[in-house]
């Protein structure tokens, strides 16, 4: 049966469905990663002396969060897709087998980014008993964490979970809302205080110097972490706070804000290196490279000097941290 289309329509209609196909093919018969062409993975964790391994268990991403590539706005030809639970657990199993690895990285844009997502995979974890083999990590949204009770995040550590990565991006209300985060900072502190509750540990990304920051703004962002470290301070979990300077990236949000606002695309892409041991954070910053660039662009009311020294401070305490909790 032929359509009714005309052949240019039917050839462009065709090219559509072949482009779909190649930007977001069926995720689950996709073949395992070939770790033969990552020789850093599986790699033995510092921290925990586990063999670990990152897997993908889901691409894409729903929300719009402004500053960011993975924003559902900047990627409209591609549909959110999560793996089959037991594609995931076979992967788990498969690195096992393969490399003794027995602990794992989701290092998804979301793992942990809807709740009925966070159900069908948490039943299938149980079924396979994977806590009691397996630990891992993954990415998480605050505000998907926020609505599930007490015995949803016992399920998670049962399963496995030891540490899950946020986007907290802000102290300040007014920053994240410009960011379009759909969070404010209780909420972000909620969130944070019932996992380490649950021995849960917290990755907590932030990022200073965003576009009409200013210095109330970034003093809510020390005060922010530093309340959350405090609040660990008293629970079995802990919180670990990876700080950035801002990035604009092409396709984003905010980087149609920024180059209607007359920046070049030419300067906002000229990333270069970024010296911040001259702050005191030599040791620090070891092994840390994505902070090492910058496009050099004050787009806060702060200077960028300040950004960085805060930064830099941020992170040696950060270090002293981690340092005294694996000594």
């Amino acid at each position: 049966m032929t359509s009714g289309c005309p052949p240019a329509v039917r050839a462009a209609s065709c090219a559509l469905q072949t482009s779909a196909g190649m930007l977001g093919p069926d995720i689950n018969a996709l073949p395992y990663v070939n770790r033969a062409f990552l020789p850093q993975d599986p790699y033995r964790a510092a921290r925990s002396g586990h063999l670990e391994a990152n897997v993908v268990g889901s691409r894409g991403c729903p929300y719009n969060c402004t500053f960011c590539s993975a924003a559902v706005s900047a990627n409209p030809d591609i549909s959110i897709r999560v793996r089959d639970p037991e594609n995931i657990i076979g992967e788990l199993d498969a690195l096992h087998g393969e490399y003794g690895v027995t602990a794992f990285r989701f290092v998804d844009d979301l793992f942990l980014g809807a709740s009925r997502v966070i159900t069908t995979q948490m039943a299938a974890f149980s079924r396979h008993s994977i806590g009691e083999r397996y630990v891992w990590d993954a990415t998480g949204r605050i505000n998907v964490l926020d609505r599930l009770d007490d015995t949803e995040l016992q399920l998670l550590v049962e399963n496995g979970l030891r540490e899950v990565a946020l986007g907290i991006e802000s102290g300040s209300d007014r920053v994240l809302k410009a960011m379009d985060k759909r969070i404010d900072a209780v909420m972000t502190e909620r969130v944070a205080r019932r996992l380490v509750e649950h021995g849960i540990g917290v990755k907590g990304y932030f990022i200073l110097g965003f576009p009409g920051e200013t210095h109330d703004d970034i003093r809510a962002t020390v005060r922010h972490i530093r309340t959350l470290w405090s609040i660990a301070d008293s629970n079995p979990g802990d919180v670990r706070a990876s700080v950035f300077e801002f990035r604009p990236y092409p396709g984003t949000p905010v980087w149609k804000t920024l180059t209607d606002a007359g920046h070049a695309p030419e300067a906002l892409l000229a990333y270069g290196d970024v010296d911040l041991t001259a702050e005191g954070a030599d040791q620090s910053m070891r092994q840390r490279d994505e902070f090492n660039f910058s496009v050099g662009i004050q787009f806060g009311d702060v200077p960028l000097r300040e950004v960085r020294a805060i930064l830099a401070t941020l992170t040696r305490e950060q270090h002293e941290r981690s340092r005294r909790t694996t000594a």
